[in-house]
Formats: C-alpha cells, structure tokens, sequence
C-alpha cells in the first residue's frame, strides 16, 4: 500500500489523513521480536506533500504481507540530499515510553488486569493477553508504560516471557505470536542467503549481584552485597575472568538480605544462558507466495512463526 499522512493527534487511520504519499520512493518497515518496529521513507523534496510532513506526524504504513496497516510516528527527518529526504518513524506503541506508571504492587493478580492497570495511563491504548496465571507483580519506583511491558527486570516480559504484538492502539501479549506453519526453507528452493553470527559479549565467568535499600528508621541507604562477592558460573564458556555487575534493587520490596540476594541471584543463573555464546543466523529467502507460479501454495510466514 502507498503510505498516508495524518497529523500528530490523530487516533482513527480510516481515512487518507492529510493526504497519500503517492510519490514516496520507497517505504520499509522493519520489525523484532519483541524488539524494534521502525518505518523508514525516502521521499522528493518536490513531492506534493513534502511541505506537510513534519516531525511527530503520523505515517500510516503497511509492515508486512499479512498484517493491518500500522501508524509510524515520525521522530527524525535528514536533510535533503540530491533532493531526497529520509524519514524516520517509530510504531505508533512508542508512545508509550513517555507515558509514566506510578508505583503499585499486587499479590497475585492476572496479567490481563496488569496489563489495564499498566495502560490505564493514556486511554488511546487497550490491552490483551492469551495468559491467565496469576503472579505477584510490583512497579517499585516510577517507569514508563513501555519499561513496565518489557525491557527491564521485574517488567511482564521478564515474568511471563511471551512476545508482544503491537496493533496501532492495542497491545497483544503473546504466549506465543506466531503459528507452526510447516514451512521449509532450504537450498535449491527458496533459500537465498544464509549468514552465521556468534558474539561472546554477552559471556560472563561469574555474576555479582548487589541490591540498595534504606533501613527502617534511618535515611541512609545500606549497599547489600555477598560474602563471597560473586557467584561463578560454572558452565562458561570463556577462560579469562569476566564479571557481571548486576543491580537487583529493584526486586525487592522492603528489607534486603543476603540469604534472598543470593537466591535470586542464582535463579538469574539458573534462568540466563550467561556462560553461552547464543548464535544468531541470518535468513534470506524468497517469498514464494509473491510468485505467480506459485500463488496456490500456503506456503507463507510471518515474524515469530516456527
């Protein structure tokens, strides 16, 4: 589809909005797992509606085969180069880092009324989830609506784990977003590109975990660390001595001790691949479903089918 403009407070996309980008010259929307969802657009400076785009409007795009238009805020524009223009827009969802959650606590809550209570913030935004399994659930200082989805300790994407799907105003939260399509991809049919990536950055020989509190009855605040300093990781990969600091503040509610740093700390462990190398694999193939000779097959899929 050929992209549309609408201006910066606009919530209904059914219509053309400020007018159709007819003489955009290209238009890619990339999309993560969980991860980054990003529309990039080149356009002529001599195009009709240059003069109305502006950052914070709102760029209606189509991300996908399968998927509902989707609305791209636009938070940066370069300056024109051989009369061209790059525009950049963040999912319309980014909206709600800028949204800020109070802090809360519960005992054992369902995600579905989390994740209300979460959006309840900005009222353009509603929430589902396929979860039902209560779990206790605590913002413990102010954050936005977009840390408490996911991205920090304690966020529902560290509870649940699940992935998110974010359809203009609603956020979907997965247990699991795609579909077993059955789909083959191999050399000699539609297997284009194949590239191996393995970074050990993220290799550590042992963590050291630490949490901050303040007593009760005192206005000074009481660094927690173990006896031991740090905990090994016994199944690293890596020779050399590789330490991760981590912060567990944020984890705890009240009084923090060294018997419960130390849990938790070794339930990270247990929980986080932090002595592997995790391969990443790069895949390029060819749509075959975009082929008229084989329009017929179902053989189509989208981002996290398996």
């Amino acid at each position: 589809m050929i992209p549309a403009l609408y201006p910066p407070n606009a919530t209904d996309f059914s219509s053309f909005g400020l007018g159709v980008l007819t003489d955009t010259l290209s238009c890619e929307v990339t999309e993560e797992r969980n991860g980054v969802f990003e529309c990039l657009l080149k356009y002529p400076v001599s195009g009709q509606h240059y003069g109305l785009i502006t950052k914070e409007c709102i760029v209606k795009a189509k991300p996908n085969d399968t998927a509902a238009d989707q609305a791209f805020r636009i938070y940066r524009i370069t300056k024109p180069l051989n009369g061209i223009v790059t525009i950049y827009g963040q999912h319309i969802s980014y909206d709600l880092a800028n949204v800020p959650v109070l802090p809360f606590s519960t005992e054992s809550r369902s995600p579905q009324l989390i994740l209300s209570q979460i959006l309840s913030g900005d009222t353009r935004f509603t929430g589902w989830t396929d979860y039902s399994d209560a779990k206790a659930f605590s913002v413990t200082q102010p954050k936005s609506v977009r840390a408490c989805l996911g991205g920090t300790e304690g966020s529902m994407l560290s509870q649940w784990h699940g992935e998110f799907e974010w359809d203009n105003f609603t956020v979907k939260f997965h247990s699991h977003r795609g579909q077993k399509t059955g789909v083959v991809i191999e050399y000699g049919k539609n297997l284009t590109a194949l590239e191996q990536d393995e970074d050990n950055s993220g290799v550590y020989t042992a963590l050291l975990p630490y949490a901050v509190y303040t007593p009760e009855g005192t206005d000074t605040e009481t660094v927690v660390t173990l006896p031991e300093v740090t905990l090994p990781i016994v199944t690293s990969e890596i020779v050399r001595s590789k330490t991760l600091i981590m912060d567990f503040t944020e984890q705890f509610d009240g009084v923090v001790t060294e018997e419960s740093l130390r849990a938790k700390a070794n339930s990270y462990i247990k929980a986080n691949p932090l002595g592997a190398t995790i391969p990443t694999v790069k895949v390029s193939f060819e749509p075959l479903w975009k082929q008229p000779e084989y329009s017929a097959l179902l053989e189509r899929v989208n981002l996290c089918d398996t």
